[in-house]
């Protein structure tokens, strides 16, 4: 070999590999994915809780504002769970010592690997967007949601908007799952992390109700809520659909208003930390010039979400104004 092609070799571009390539690793890695029983088991799981929802009247009787409604994503939950363990499980199949060294020969690197299982999340997201497909078609069928208590209540009817949080919710999980296995290479930390973060995020849906732990959240409704005073008038009462006067749990009325504004840079921010998530497992799984683009468009869409969430969330508004 001469200096000429020794340089050449060295100063090859990153997309060593063809699309096909690792179209063919996607698809792999996507049966993989469909097959694994720990995913189907959360699908049942989510099936189950789906059950539960819509049998305890969760959905039909009038609830107060915190509740009912704020279940929406609820059911995919399990699902999420095993999604996160599936992706966690799969990229730490690959041992440095042993399985590592049978792709050297390959024209696939580490990166391009990652690539491909990073693209198998689209199995658990159409799992979750089935599930909450058939809870839409229930609710709606139903007519809607009923949420307040006495004169101050109101019909929420689900719309096509709020079937994309679940799907991407559910995602989120599996890449971080492999976003994990990249940086730590424990099944235990993996388990236990994940066991920890899915109990946050999901199981204590209340904490994503409000200001301005609702403008992080990874999974919530389109419900938008806020203690609006423990003697407010008519006309702060009518900016809101949906009232629940003080009780023994909170000494203040609470208000709720759908808003599918806040909703949607919902979904941007979650879109934004899919790709900040997959970029860091790309980012260590070796270097590609393709990194940085993944990288920094996750950063710009949670930084846009975030910011303009806190530009018209008025709970965000209100809490930035105690600091």
């Amino acid at each position: 070999m001469t200096a000429a092609t020794e340089a050449t070799a060295v100063s090859a571009p990153d997309t060593v590999v063809g699309r096909s390539t690792v179209g063919a690793l996607a698809r792999a890695e996507i049966r993989y994915t469909a097959r694994n029983p720990v995913l189907w088991l959360g699908v049942a799981a989510s099936g189950l809780v789906a059950w539960w929802l819509a049998t305890d009247g969760t959905f039909t009787g009038g609830k107060p504002v915190t509740d009912g409604y704020a279940l929406w994503e609820w059911l995919v939950a399990p699902l999420a769970l095993a999604a996160f363990l599936v992706g966690n499980w799969a990229a730490l199949r690959e041992r440095p010592s042993t399985t590592a060294e049978l792709f050297t020969n390959t024209p696939a690197r580490r990166w391009d690997r990652t690539l491909a299982l990073l693209l198998a999340a689209v199995v658990p997201a159409v799992l979750g967007f089935l599930l909450i497909a058939g809870q839409w078609v229930a609710v709606v069928a139903r007519g809607g949601v009923e949420l307040g208590t006495g004169r101050w209540t109101s019909t929420f009817t689900p719309t096509p908007l709020e079937l994309l949080g679940a799907p991407l919710g559910v995602a989120c999980a599996f890449v971080s799952g492999v976003a994990l296995a990249r940086l730590v290479r424990s099944r235990a930390v993996g388990a236990v992390v994940g066991f920890v973060g899915w109990m946050i995020v999901w199981v204590t849906f209340w904490l994503w109700l409000t200001a301005p732990f609702g403008v992080f959240a990874v999974s919530r409704s389109s419900l938008v809520t806020a203690e609006i005073g423990t003697d407010p008038s008519a006309a702060e009462i009518a900016r809101w659909a949906a009232v629940d006067p003080a009780d023994g749990f909170n000494d203040q009325y609470v208000g709720g208003i759908r808003d599918l504004g806040v909703y949607g840079l919902h979904l941007v921010y979650v879109v934004g930390l899919v790709l900040v998530l997959a970029g860091v497992a790309l980012a260590r799984s070796g270097r590609d010039r393709r990194t940085r683009p993944v990288l920094l468009a996750g950063l710009v869409l949670v930084a846009v979400a975030v910011g303009v969430q806190f530009l018209v969330h008025e709970g965000a508004r209100a809490w930035l104004g105690l600091m």
